[in-house]
């Protein structure tokens, strides 16, 4: 998706929530009424959200979600979201939260009210060990592929030289396997793809080369929400504080939780400003 399309969805998105206001809106105490929460999650993101081999859903966003699920003494309804329809599917109600490894941008901070970040997933360039290519201006060299529904591509298009040759695909699964198959010298996506890469037995083949950008992570309710939101940025901070939010992390993706902001730049973490 680039840069042009991500501005559509917004604004495909903004259309959508002037034409609900804030009919959709859901509380804590009416999710408990209900007895049921419909969490959007990513079913296709190994290792935030898969079907594992039992076919059960797995991964750390779930663990995230079930929790969640459990505090609010609700049963969760796992509903697929995909990079292109996550906003939408929020906006028009079909969701009452998403918990998604979503960039948080200042463009989608428009249309969704982000909570405080809970999780990261540097935005990294993984390539051929035998392909030279040490930061953004040797990408012109090479093919890079990119799952085209998430914040990949428009970072992608914004470093890359002009004369790049990108290849978009439909998400995280098959942009691995467009490396793997050698469809592409390279791919740009979550520091997450080396576990993924590491599976298939080929870590000897491919490494990271660089990083590109930090990549914060946040869940989202609607705009309006702000009994939601509370309760979301409370369990972010309970579960910071007491180290649960840490050992997932470093259960699932292999590695220290980093510091995460509370302010950032066009987005409001609190839906008081």
């Amino acid at each position: 998706m680039n840069t042009t399309s991500l501005a559509a969805l917004v604004a495909a998105a903004g259309l959508l929530l002037g034409a609900a206001g804030t009919a959709g809106a859901v509380t804590p105490e009416e999710l408990k009424a209900k007895g049921t929460a419909r969490i959007g999650v990513q079913m296709d993101q190994f290792p935030w959200g898969f079907i594992d081999e039992a076919g059960q859903n797995e991964g750390f966003d779930i663990e995230i979600a079930k929790m969640i699920a459990k505090e609010l003494g609700v049963k969760p309804e796992f509903v697929r979201i995909t990079g292109q329809n996550r906003i939408p599917s929020l906006v028009n109600g079909e969701v009452d939260f998403l918990v998604p490894s979503m960039t948080v941008t200042a463009e989608r901070a428009k249309v969704i009210q982000f909570a405080y970040p809970y999780s990261a997933n540097d935005i990294t360039l993984w390539g051929r060990k035998d392909a030279t290519i040490s930061g953004n201006e040797d990408l012109a060299n090479y093919v890079v592929g990119v799952n085209r529904g998430s914040a990949f591509e428009p970072m992608l298009r914004s470093v890359a030289p002009a004369e790049t040759q990108i290849r978009g695909y439909d998400d995280d699964a098959t942009t691995v396997q467009a490396l793997l198959s050698s469809q592409v010298d390279a791919i740009l996506g979550s520091v997450t793809y080396g576990i993924v890469i590491a599976n298939t037995g080929r870590a000897d083949q491919y490494e990271a080369k660089y990083k590109v950008s930090d990549n914060f992570q946040a869940m989202a309710v609607r705009k309006g929400d702000g009994e939601m939101l509370d309760f979301l940025n409370d369990f972010v901070t309970r579960h910071g504080e007491d180290g649960t939010l840490d050992a997932l992390y470093t259960k699932w993706i292999g590695a220290k939780r980093p510091d995460l902001p509370r302010t950032m730049d066009g987005v409001d973490f609190t839906g008081k400003q």
